[in-house]
């Protein structure tokens, strides 16, 4: 269920441009407890796990290697945020398609 659990966390924070330290202090943990958690040492827990999802806008399911679509909650940005972030996407899209 978890076997790509720390891979995720791993990527989904680089991507996000954030070092270990700058997660764990958004998440109130230890920057080592975020380096175990990137190597599979331990795991977060219950709660983190939610946190993270929160962070990085996806969910829980995704974290956990049970559903491989990335996806990005914008249930609390404004119309216009939407409206851009729509854009966004679409602009990517039609790029990564014409090629």
């Amino acid at each position: 269920m978890d076997i790509y659990l720390y891979e995720r966390i791993h990527d989904l924070r680089e991507r996000s441009g954030m070092t270990q330290s700058d997660l764990a202090l958004r998440m109130g943990v230890t920057r080592s407890g975020v380096n175990a958690w990137e190597m599979g040492i331990s795991k977060p827990t219950l709660d983190n796990l939610i946190a993270l999802s929160k962070i990085f806008h996806t969910t829980t399911d995704y974290l956990l290697g049970l559903d491989n679509e990335e996806t990005i909650t914008i249930t609390n940005f404004s119309v216009e945020e939407k409206e851009l972030i729509m854009r966004m996407v679409n602009y990517v899209e039609a790029t990564h398609n014409a090629k």
